[in-house]
């Protein structure tokens, strides 16, 4: 059987809307950065932001009662494709990783206080965030393998652990942090609990920044001693 990849006319009409926005608002933005002059990066960004906004391109990927489009998946992929054409496209829009992951993580499994302190600022784009599971002892992307451990003391829980190649750690107003809680569950899956650290947060030491095929910015090693949460 043929597969019919014809668009739907909504379709087209947000994949040109994205498109024109992209290649008139972005790329010339993009272009008209000054390298090392963290001025011009920074009024760049406020003006990509500022006009996708205007143009009602923003947080796609979240409900339009969270401020964002309220897109399904087809429609969103229409909106990345076209997004991802430049470097700074799902910045622009608001749905750049790990922002949108974490997004979508507090949308469904944060409470009302946690989507109003953590949620609500990513959203309006005036805080940043980071996930931190990947681990160097171990198949880092592999939760069952997570070393990094939580325990209960009193009111608190005091984690020690060793995370990198967190992307954005050191922009992030918090971080989604994975650890290990159980020794022996039923499911390997379920001995991990997310915590939600803010930061700087003491006890949380960023490393360094890994180089990579990226560059040498952006990921980070991080170790932490005795964090309390």
């Amino acid at each position: 059987m043929a597969i019919d990849f014809t668009l739907t006319p909504e379709l087209e009409e947000i994949r040109a809307k994205t498109r024109d926005f992209i290649d008139t608002v972005v790329r010339p933005l993009e272009q008209g950065i000054v390298e090392d002059d963290r001025k011009s990066l920074i009024d760049a960004i406020i003006a990509m932001r500022t006009q996708a906004q205007e143009r009602g391109l923003w947080c796609p990927h979240m409900p339009t009662e969270w401020g964002g489009m309220g897109l399904g998946h087809v429609q969103l992929a229409m909106v990345q494709a076209e997004a991802a054409r430049t470097g700074f496209g799902p910045f622009a829009l608001n749905c750049q990783a790990p922002d949108e992951g974490n997004m979508h993580t507090l949308l469904h499994w944060g409470t009302d206080e946690q989507k109003e302190k953590y949620l609500r600022p990513l959203c309006k784009g005036t805080a940043r965030s980071c996930f931190a599971m990947t681990e160097p002892e171990v198949a880092g992307s592999d939760p069952t393998l997570i070393r990094t451990r939580a325990y209960q003391d009193g009111d608190e829980w005091v984690i020690n652990g060793h995370k990198w190649f967190i992307s954005g750690a050191r922009r992030a107003n918090f971080a989604i942090l994975i650890c290990r809680t159980e020794d022996d569950p039923d499911l390997p899956q379920a001995a991990n609990t997310a915590f939600i650290i803010d930061l700087p947060q003491e006890g949380w030491n960023d490393v360094r920044e890994i180089e990579t095929m990226h560059g040498s910015t952006g990921h980070s090693e991080i170790e932490i001693g005795r964090a309390h949460v």
